[in-house]
């Protein structure tokens, strides 16, 4: 008889935060916290999982082709929130559309509005279209669209979707966008929550219980200090904090930093927000953690000796 192989072990999990600045960048860079916006990855063996496209997108697919530790992504999966530009405007300066050869599988998945938005916002005369700039550089460029409630199994991964509450404009210009969470699990088991833009209210609490049930990491849209600041489908430090206290075997990261906030006003908010949490904390740029299915835990990356 012969011996039994053992099964191979499914790539180790990482996660790092690339852009964590809501609405806009901030240029010249001056934050210790977060300058670019959203841009989120998890990384495993072939399969790169981006969570929004915003200017750190840029900084992400520069550190995919310059990096040796991105040398076996060949799969690339954006998932976007929603259609408003600060979420896919890093698209343009992400360095696999300029590279050519590179072969690299891209796909771009979201809502509808998001896709078409995307698509028109990049098609002439505004710009390039994105398969004119693919023609030469990827290996394959595809888009597809997502509605509330699927659930989608890539390669290993489920991924779930779930209706955010976010609107451009208030009064009778309140203009409602089609805004999709993402809830993600890895084939080693780790459970990532995507919420982000997201306004909370009692219409959305269940919701939010069911995307962050056995989460292990949640990103929660903490664009205010305070509730009360609650508007244009954004939330709080104060929403995201009561979520970690809710959910302690999750660790809850408050993100999407409002643009006017400097840093002192985001640590200020955490500190009042957050006292006594060990599982809450801020969302900031070149966190990378990974992801230990043996042990269950998720915390700094280490390199590996060479």
């Amino acid at each position: 008889m012969k011996p039994r192989r053992a099964s191979p072990r499914p790539p180790a999990v990482e996660f790092e935060i690339w852009g964590a600045r809501g609405s806009r960048s901030l240029a010249p860079p001056r934050s210790t916290i977060a300058n670019y916006t959203s841009c989120y990855s998890l990384r495993a063996g072939s399969d790169l999982f981006v969570l929004d496209g915003g200017r750190g997108l840029g900084v992400l697919s520069r550190a995919v082709s310059a990096e040796p530790r991105f040398r076996g992504v060949e799969r690339v999966h954006l998932l976007l929130s929603h259609s408003h530009m600060d979420h896919w405007e890093g698209l343009k300066d992400a360095e696999w559309f300029w590279t050519n050869g590179n072969g690299l599988k891209l796909r771009v998945l979201g809502a509808e509005e998001a896709i078409e938005t995307v698509r028109r916002g990049y098609d002439h005369p505004a710009y390039v279209p994105l398969e004119v700039l693919a023609a030469r550089t990827l290996q394959r460029l595809d888009f597809s669209t997502l509605e509330v409630g699927e659930t989608l199994r890539i390669h290993g991964w489920r991924i779930q979707t779930f209706a955010l509450n976010h609107y451009s404009g208030g009064g009778r210009s309140k203009n409602r966008l089609d805004t999709l969470g993402y809830r993600l699990r890895s084939p080693q088991g780790l459970v990532v929550a995507y919420l982000c833009d997201h306004e909370p209210s009692p219409e959305t609490a269940e919701d939010e219980e069911r995307m962050l049930e056995g989460a292990h990491l949640a990103l929660i849209d903490a664009h205010f200090a305070d509730r009360v600041q609650h508007a244009y489908g954004h939330g709080s430090q104060e929403h995201a904090a009561s979520l970690a206290r809710r959910h302690s075997e999750t660790l809850v990261l408050a993100a999407h930093h409002g643009p006017t906030h400097d840093d002192r006003d985001i640590r200020r908010a955490h500190r009042r927000h957050g006292k006594g949490l060990s599982n809450y904390a801020i969302a900031q740029e070149g966190t990378r953690l990974a992801w230990n299915p043996r042990t269950g835990w998720l915390g700094p990356a280490r390199e590996r000796s060479k």
